[in-house]
């Protein structure tokens, strides 16, 4: 596997944090996810170094292979699983991510309570939703979400600290807005019953500030900081 070495690009990380404070209506709850899929554990100690402390990873894999040179990195930065979760990488991922976003199948979540009970880990999950109703893209309908909180709320090795989604794919702001306004809205009526859900993950590098507008918590940046992948 060959992943790329990438600094961070420090106008763009100085940018990203100006657009908080500018767009965010509460600036000191937004956290930066730095998206390093494809690039190199270097490349998220680069990250470390520049003070983020979320790193966002799309394959169990790829994470393993950079996990063993980031042994001494742990106490300072989190992982984040944000692509999606095979059935036979979870107890894998359980070892791995401290937050996994990605979830939107009640299986897949009995799957996780069983293997964090056999570490005794509480494994921290986002609830995934489908905002822009694209059966291309993973995630359950809003009207599911309380109905799979209610049942997840159940196990005792899970915590749902937050709920995802990923834009719909075009870029028309508008359409963007309307989609991410929806989350919003969402994400307010979910954390008046559920108080654990603390964060809101959404919006990327094309369109973090629209995200930053509707409230997002957490933002999942790969291109801005690092540049396009080769």
């Amino acid at each position: 596997m060959y992943l790329t070495d990438a600094e961070v690009n420090i106008e763009q990380l100085k940018q990203i944090k100006k657009n908080i404070k500018k767009y965010s209506p509460y600036p000191e709850k937004v956290k930066i996810i730095a998206v390093t899929k494809t690039l190199s554990s270097q490349t998220i100690k680069n990250a470390i170094k520049n003070k983020l402390k979320i790193i966002g990873e799309n394959k169990v894999q790829e994470t393993i292979e950079k996990q063993k040179q980031l042994k001494d990195t742990a106490e300072r930065v989190k992982i984040h699983l944000i692509g999606k979760l095979q059935t036979n990488k979870i107890k894998k991922a359980i070892n791995l991510y401290s937050t996994i976003q990605t979830i939107d199948k009640e299986k897949t979540a009995i799957k996780i309570n069983k293997e964090a009970k056999k570490t005794n880990k509480k494994q921290k999950i986002f609830i995934q939703i489908n905002i822009a109703k694209n059966p291309k893209q993973a995630g359950i309908n809003s009207d599911q979400l309380q109905n799979i909180i209610n049942k997840i709320k159940k196990m005792k090795n899970i915590q749902i600290t937050g709920i995802m989604a990923i834009g719909p794919k075009t870029t028309n702001k508008k359409k963007i807005k309307e989609a991410y306004k929806k989350m919003q809205k969402i994400y307010k009526e979910t954390k008046k019953t559920n108080k654990e859900i603390k964060d809101l993950s959404l919006g990327m590098s094309g369109d973090y500030k629209i995200a930053l507008e509707c409230g997002a918590t957490m933002i999942r940046i790969g291109t801005s900081l690092f540049g396009k992948r080769k």
